[in-house]
């Protein structure tokens, strides 16, 4: 399989990209790798203005369910635990969720995709949403910050290659920390989105 492309770190775009991955891994769009498609789904999605300080450019993941339910025809919702660490931001923008488990829901097989969102960094508001799907008896996803070197927060295009988003193999630690075969300083929020 050809390798999907890749963000920036400026775009903020990882919750369009998500979105797009699904979409062409279930055919549904076929612009592969189509930098404008993923963009435009961008602008769809972003929080906008809020009185939290969280740069408007992020994505919201109550429009990322909206945009795949209404728009794609594959219903979504907003899932958070109720220890989820971003529980105070859900409030603020007063997101709509379902206490369900999404690793939960996909692990056993009624969901066969879902977006996570993790931290950067153990409970930070640098917030990534990611592809994940079980297959073989494993987690997978696909991150769309693949060249991010988590100890100096910088693409490192030099050493893996402009685009590498290939499905990676990972688990989760007791600490909610994620296992890749890369450095990684991503963290399960206990939040996302399950896609039905």
């Amino acid at each position: 399989m050809k390798p999907y492309i890749s963000q920036t770190i400026e775009s903020n775009s990882c919750g369009a990209h998500s979105i797009a991955y699904y979409l062409w891994e279930t055919t549904k769009a076929q612009s592969i790798n189509d930098r404008t498609f993923v963009a435009n789904i961008h602008k769809k999605i972003q929080i906008g203005p809020n009185n939290m300080g969280i740069p408007e450019i992020y994505s919201n993941p109550e429009k990322i369910a909206y945009e795949l339910s209404n728009n794609w025809s594959s219903y979504s919702y907003t899932c958070m635990l109720s220890n989820s660490t971003v529980i105070p931001i859900a409030k603020n923008l007063n997101i709509s969720t379902k206490n369900i488990d999404i690793i939960d829901k996909v692990k056993k097989g009624a969901n066969k995709y879902a977006i996570i969102i993790c931290s950067i960094g153990y409970m930070t508001p640098s917030l990534h949403y990611m592809l994940i799907k079980y297959e073989q008896n494993t987690f997978k996803l696909l991150d769309s910050l693949y060249n991010l070197d988590h100890s100096t927060f910088k693409i490192l295009d030099s050493i893996y290659g402009i685009d590498h988003v290939i499905w990676e193999d990972f688990t989760i630690e007791t600490n909610n920390k994620l296992t890749l075969d890369r450095n990684s300083n991503y963290f399960y929020t206990g939040a996302g989105i399950l896609i039905d």
